[in-house]
């Protein structure tokens, strides 16, 4: 088991008093975090021109700093956030600061001083909680304290602070609480609150029966003046901090550069993480369902194939719709999953317009949806690739094979592509099966 004593984690705490950043018990300085490092170094760098290119899981996988876009910049950049995170020392950072930008010529928005705070300490504190989530989540530990509790100004007392953040302050809930999901700190810029893992006696001592009951969440529309982008915001929750910072890399969907490609390969590009085995593709068949819906009629117009996909949703042509799926994740339904990049249909490739509704029945009632990692090259920067999480729906019956992919976007699970592989005139299982790589989040029963 982990030492219980190391899951408290080290007090050190942001000063903003003067709007500057500064580890305020010079103690802590130079005591290295293991699990924090970790997250830090796996990430690979993402060229940004604002911050608003990555949002909430892709700091998971992605090392970005706001306006960026050279990749030699951004790894030295990443290699100053890592030892940032070993020595707590914020002048140190500000003077590599000043040598990245004379030696890049680094054009950037905003003061020195709030430029550097800002990189600072949203790494810091987000590879902070994530390497805590990561000690709190060891199956040894989650046996021992089931149970977290959220403290306010965990890491220092702020000059404002936020109404709900205080209210949450002591509140218990079990670790597995779908709550944490939303609202696992920190919650916005220069939020300083934690977690910590409670056991049953803790729980006791602190006059608790059991957990406290989750918070309602509320949510509201919040659109964003730089972006337009309009959301259904959870209420107390910064825009784009409506995540668990660490989830995916906790969960091993986020591989570090040494991981080696498993040798699985698709049309989609290279899976870089096999963490479940799936069952024989001959047994997935062997118990699959008939599919309710049937292949379209031949040479039907473009937009009654697409209908045929967006309407079971509640969808139409360019009107996306969030929708829920099986295990409980949002993703966005539009038909962008049948357009080209310049704008144009893409529906007679692999067979998506006979099949669009079938496609749709995949969506809505999976057989087993998988998640994975892949490699994305950026063009602009050749030789370079990106990190890219991506969603699996697969759905078979004795006659017929379909999948759809999603990837991770700017705030849900963004459509790639849909199809029925096809080997001549029956369906491809072979194909369809190298999909059902990485991590098997749902099956059916």
């Amino acid at each position: 088991m982990l030492e219980l004593a190391g899951l408290e984690g080290r007090e050190a705490a942001l000063a903003d008093a003067d709007g500057t950043a500064a580890f305020a018990d010079p103690e802590f300085r130079r005591q290295e975090f293991r699990e924090q490092i970790d997250f830090l170094t796996q990430k690979r760098g993402k060229p940004t021109r604002a911050w608003t290119d990555a949002m909430q899981g892709d700091h998971d996988r992605a090392f970005v700093v706001a306006g960026v876009t050279d990749m030699a910049m951004l790894e030295e950049f990443q290699a100053a956030v890592i030892e940032g995170a070993r020595t707590y020392d914020i002048e140190a950072f500000g003077a590599e600061f000043d040598r990245l930008v004379e030696k890049y010529g680094w054009s950037y928005n905003g003061g020195r001083d709030w430029r550097v705070r800002t990189i600072f300490e949203t790494n810091i504190r987000t590879s902070y909680m994530a390497g805590r989530l990561k000690q709190m989540r060891d199956p040894d530990m989650m046996k021992a304290r089931p149970y977290w509790q959220y403290i306010h100004a965990d890491t220092r007392v702020p000059l404002n602070p936020r109404e709900l953040h205080v209210a949450w302050d002591g509140l218990v809930l079990r670790a597995t609480d779908p709550w944490w999901d939303i609202y696992f700190p920190p919650n916005d810029w220069k939020c300083s609150c934690g977690v910590r893992s409670l056991s049953e006696d803790q729980l006791k001592r602190l006059g608790k029966t059991g957990p406290d009951e989750a918070p309602e969440i509320v949510r509201a529309p919040y659109t964003h003046k730089a972006s337009g982008e309009t959301v259904d915001l959870p209420e107390g929750v910064g825009y784009g901090w409506d995540y668990m910072p660490g989830d995916l890399w906790e969960r091993g969907l986020v591989p570090s550069r040494l991981i080696d490609d498993p040798g699985n390969r698709g049309g989609l590009g290279k899976n870089l993480v096999s963490i479940d085995t799936a069952e024989p593709v001959a047994d997935l068949i062997a118990s699959a369902r008939a599919f309710k819906t049937q292949p379209l009629a031949v040479d039907l117009p473009s937009d009654d194939y697409v209908r045929a996909f967006l309407e079971p949703f509640g969808a139409d042509l360019g009107q996306a719709v969030p929708w829920i799926d099986v295990a409980g994740t949002q993703l966005v339904i539009s038909d962008e999953l049948f357009r080209a990049r310049d704008g144009s249909w893409k529906l007679h490739k692999r067979a998506r317009d006979l099949y669009t509704a079938m496609l749709a029945e995949t969506i809505m009632d999976p057989d087993e949806i998988w998640l994975g990692v892949r490699e994305k090259p950026l063009d602009e920067h050749p030789g370079y690739s990106d990190l890219v999480i991506s969603r699996r729906y697969i759905r078979v019956d004795p006659s017929a094979g379909t999948f759809a992919v999603f990837d991770i976007g700017r705030r849900s699970w963004q459509a790639t592509t849909v199809f029925a592989p096809r080997n001549r005139s029956k369906p491809d299982f072979n194909y369809l099966d190298r999909q059902r790589v990485g991590k098997l989040i749902w099956k059916r029963k």
